[in-house]
C-alpha cells in the first residue's frame, strides 16, 4: 500500500523537478543571490534547501502591523499541512492540528509542540496554549511538518516554534489602539532599550470583546519582557519574562444543527445555566544560554519556570467547577562537535531535556453557577527524562541527518478525597524515537529529501484524570498514541521564487480521540482507536510578482482514515478522521509601495469534513476572504500607522469550531459574518 501510493506522486516530483531544472539552468542566479533561509528549530542550525524534513518558516516581519493579532490564527495562514479551528472560542483556545495531529483537542493544543525563543511552550504532558503569548512580538515562525520526538519528544506530532523580537538597532517605544466589533478593544504599549551589550525589550497588551456569539466574551491582560546580553561575540544569555492575568473567557457551548439554522449568534442555554467561563493567571520566567568554545565545539542551555492558576465551570453539575493550580518547570542542555575533512562536514549533537509537572486538580459542583461540594481533590504529576543524539553529515551535495531520543515519563496521581476509596496511581510510559533522512542538492536552485520519522503522545493529565468509570485516578484503558512519518519532498528557490512539494505517509496506532456519554452529558472523555493511515500531499509557492507585489500559496491534500476502530459493535474502520478537510487552500497576496502603502488580500478555502468518528454528519466547504490595508506616515523622529481591516469580506456563512463526536449532534460553533477592525500605530 505505501509503494503504491508514493509510485505516481514520486514521479510527478521527478517531472516537476526535471522541468524547474531547465529553468534553473537559464537562470543566470548566483549563489549569493540566493537568500539561504536559516532554521532553528531543527536544533542545529542549517539552511532550509539542505534539510531533509517538512519545515516552513515565515518572517512576520514588513506585515506584523497589517494584522488585528486578535488571534494566533492570523499568522499561521500559509503553512501547508497545518489547519486551525476555533479562533473565536477564548475559552476553549485555539485547535492547531498538521497531518491530523492535535485535531482531537477539546481545549488547548495537544499533539504539537509549542516552542517560544527555544523554551517548550507546552507542558511536559503534551498541552499547550498561546493565551500568554504577545503576538505583537512574534518577529518569526517555523512549523515542522509532521513526527518530531527526535527533537522534542512527547507530543511532537508537528512542532511550531515561535521567535520573538530578537534586538536592537536603536532606542524605540510604540503604541497601539485597535477597536473592531463586537465591541473588540486592545491598547498596546512596548519600549526597547539598546545598551552596548544589552538589548531590553518589553510589551503589554490589554485585549478585551464581548465576542459574535451571546456569552462569548473576553479580557486578558499580558505583559512580555526580553533581555538579551552579550558576554562576547561567542557567548549570549536571553532571558524571557512572562505574566497573563485573563480574569473571564465565556463560553458559549456548540450548538446541533437545528438551533444553528435559528440563530447562529445564540448560546446554548445549558451553558448560560451553568455560567460555563474560564479565568487563567500564569507567570513564567525562561533562560537561554549559548557559547562557542572555539570553532569545533559549541554548548547550548536553557531553563524555565511556570506558575499556572486556571479556574473553569463546566455545563454540568457533578464535578463541573475545576480548581487546577500548576506548576512545571524543565531544563535541557546540548553540546555540539562539529568536525571537517576533504569533502565532507559532520555535525555532531549530544542533549537532555527534564521536565517535571505538578497538577493539584480539585472540582467541584456546578450548583446552576455556583460553586458546591468538592467531589474531588487530587495531585497529578508528570515526569520527563529524556536523552538524545542528532548528527548532521555533509558530503559535497548530499546530507544525511539521523538520530535517535529516548524518553522515560512516570505519570502519578495522589489521591486526597478519600471519601470514595483511594484511587493513587502510577503509570510509566517510556519511548524510543528516531529519524533518518536524506537531501540531495541537485544545484544551486533545486534539492530533493526523503525522511523517515516517528513520534508518540500521551494522554495529558487531564485526559486520563477524565475518567468514564466515575471515580478519581487515571483511565487506565488510555494508552499513548505512536506514528511513523515516511516522507518524500522537491524544494526549489531562486531570487524570486521558493516552491516546495512533499508527499507524506503516516501510519498511527492508539489514536487518542475524545467522546461524550448520555450517563455523563456535557463532560468529555477519551480513547484510543485501533490505527489510523494518513496519505498526504504538501505544496507551497512564494512568488515575487513585480517590485511591490508577492504572493503565497499553499496547498494542502489530507486523505486520513481510520485503519482499524471498533466501538461498542460499531465498526468505524475506513471512515475518514473527523474535522480535518480533505483539500485546504490557502492563499496571501501582498503589496507594499515607496510611499508606505500596504495591502495584504488573504483567501482561505475549506473542503468539506466530517464531525464525527462515524462520518454521519458532514461540514460543508467554505472559503473565506480578508483584507487589511495600512499607510505609514514619517513625522520626523515618529511614524504614525492608520490600519484598517475586513474580516469574511464576502459575508460567507460557516463555523468556526468542530466539536468532535459531541452527544446529542453539539458539533457546531458558528463564526461571525463580514466584520470589520481599524485602528492607530504610534512609534517614536
Amino acid at each position: 500500500m505505501l509503494l503504491s501510493f508514493f509510485r505516481p506522486v514520486f514521479l510527478a516530483l521527478l517531472l516537476s523537478g526535471a522541468v524547474l531544472n531547465i529553468k534553473a539552468q537559464n537562470d543566470s542566479i548566483s549563489q549569493e543571490q540566493l537568500d539561504p533561509v536559516l532554521l532553528m528549530a531543527t536544533k542545529i542550525v542549517i539552511a532550509k534547501r539542505d534539510i531533509p524534513i517538512s519545515i516552513s518558516k515565515i518572517d512576520i516581519g514588513k506585515t506584523q502591523n497589517l494584522r488585528q493579532q486578535l488571534s494566533f490564527n492570523e499568522y499561521l495562514t500559509t503553512i501547508p499541512g497545518l489547519f486551525v479551528l476555533n479562533a473565536n472560542n477564548f475559552s476553549q483556545d485555539l485547535r492547531i492540528s498538521i497531518r491530523g495531529f492535535g485535531a482531537r483537542s477539546a481545549f488547548g493544543i495537544r499533539g504539537v509542540k509549542l516552542i517560544v525563543d527555544g523554551i517548550p511552550e507546552t507542558t511536559p504532558d503534551g498541552q499547550g496554549q498561546i493565551d500568554n503569548l504577545n503576538l505583537e512580538a512574534i518577529e518569526s515562525i517555523e512549523v515542522i511538518r509532521g513526527p518530531a520526538s527526535l527533537l522534542y519528544g512527547n507530543a511532537s506530532g508537528g512542532v511550531v516554534s515561535i521567535t520573538t523580537l530578537n534586538g536592537l538597532q536603536e532606542n524605540q517605544a510604540n503604541a497601539a489602539a485597535t477597536f473592531g466589533a463586537f465591541r473588540m478593544q486592545k491598547y498596546q504599549f512596548g519600549f526597547g532599550l539598546k545598551t552596548t551589550t544589552t538589548d531590553y525589550l518589553f510589551q503589554s497588551n490589554l485585549t478585551h470583546t464581548d465576542g459574535y456569539r451571546e456569552f462569548s466574551g473576553f479580557k486578558s491582560y499580558n505583559f512580555n519582557g526580553k533581555i538579551k546580553h552579550s558576554f562576547s561575540e561567542s557567548s549570549r544569555l536571553t532571558v524571557n519574562l512572562n505574566y497573563t492575568d485573563s480574569p473571564f473567557a465565556e463560553d458559549p457551548g456548540s450548538l446541533n444543527a437545528e438551533d444553528l439554522a435559528v440563530n447562529r449568534r445564540q448560546a446554548r442555554q445549558r451553558n448560560k445555566d451553568f455560567q460555563t467561563q474560564e479565568s487563567v493567571r500564569q507567570t513564567k520566567a525562561g533562560a537561554n544560554f549559548t557559547t562557542d568554545f572555539n570553532e569545533r565545539w559549541s554548548l547550548s542551555s536553557y531553563g524555565f519556570l511556570s506558575a499556572r492558576d486556571f479556574d473553569t465551570k463546566l455545563p454540568f453539575e457533578n464535578g463541573g467547577v475545576v480548581d487546577l493550580q500548576r506548576f512545571y518547570f524543565g531544563h535541557g542542555s546540548s553540546l555540539n562537535f562539529k568536525t571537517d575533512h576533504a569533502n565532507a562536514e559532520n555535525t555532531l549533537q549530544l542533549g537532555y531535556d527534564l521536565a517535571s509537572q505538578s497538577d493539584q486538580r480539585q472540582r467541584f459542583d456546578n450548583v446552576m453557577g455556583e460553586i458546591g461540594e468538592r467531589t474531588l481533590n487530587q495531585e497529578e504529576g508528570f515526569d520527563n527524562y529524556a536523552f538524545y543524539i542528532l548528527d548532521h553529515l555533509k558530503i559535497g551535495h548530499w546530507l544525511l541527518r539521523g538520530g535517535l531520543r529516548f524518553d522515560f515519563n512516570r505519570l502519578k496521581v495522589e489521591d486526597d478525597f478519600l471519601q470514595d476509596g483511594n484511587d493513587s496511581d502510577t503509570i510509566d510510559l517510556s519511548n524510543l524515537n528516531g529519524s533518518f533522512g536524506i537531501n540531495y542538492t541537485i544545484n544551486k536552485s533545486q534539492s530533493i529529501f526523503g525522511n523517515l520519522s516517528t513520534s508518540f503522545e500521551t494522554p495529558v493529565l487531564s485526559e486520563l484524570s477524565a475518567n468514564p468509570q466515575g471515580n478519581g485516578g487515571f483511565n487506565q484503558n488510555l494508552e499513548a498514541q505512536t506514528a511513523t512519518n515516511y516522507e518524500l519532498g522537491y524544494r526549489y528557490q531562486s531570487a524570486k521564487t521558493r516552491l516546495e512539494t512533499v508527499v507524506f505517509y503516516i501510519d498511527t496506532s492508539n489514536d487518542i480521540v475524545p467522546f461524550e456519554l448520555q450517563d455523563f452529558p456535557d463532560r468529555e472523555f477519551f480513547r484510543n482507536a485501533g490505527s489510523s493511515i494518513r496519505r498526504g500531499f504538501e505544496f507551497s509557492l512564494d512568488q515575487y510578482l513585480a517590485k511591490n507585489l508577492d504572493v503565497n500559496v499553499a496547498y494542502t491534500y489530507s486523505d486520513f482514515e481510520y485503519g482499524t476502530y471498533e466501538v461498542s459493535g460499531t465498526d468505524f474502520s475506513g471512515n475518514r478522521l473527523p474535522a480535518i478537510p480533505k483539500h485546504l487552500i490557502n492563499a496571501q497576496l501582498n503589496y507594499l509601495n515607496a510611499s508606505k502603502w500596504q495591502a495584504q488580500l488573504e483567501l482561505t478555502s475549506v473542503g468539506r469534513m466530517f464531525a464525527d468518528d462515524g462520518n454521519t454528519s458532514e461540514v460543508d466547504a467554505y472559503a473565506i476572504v480578508n483584507l487589511r490595508l495600512r499607510k505609514t506616515l514619517d513625522l520626523k523622529d515618529w511614524s504614525i500607522t492608520p490600519f484598517v481591516g475586513a474580516n469574511n469580506l464576502l459575508d460567507q456563512t460557516y463555523n468556526d469550531n468542530i466539536r468532535i463526536n459531541a452527544f446529542g449532534g453539539r458539533y457546531f460553533e458558528a463564526a461571525p459574518g463580514i466584520h470589520l477592525f481599524g485602528g492607530l500605530r504610534v512609534g517614536i
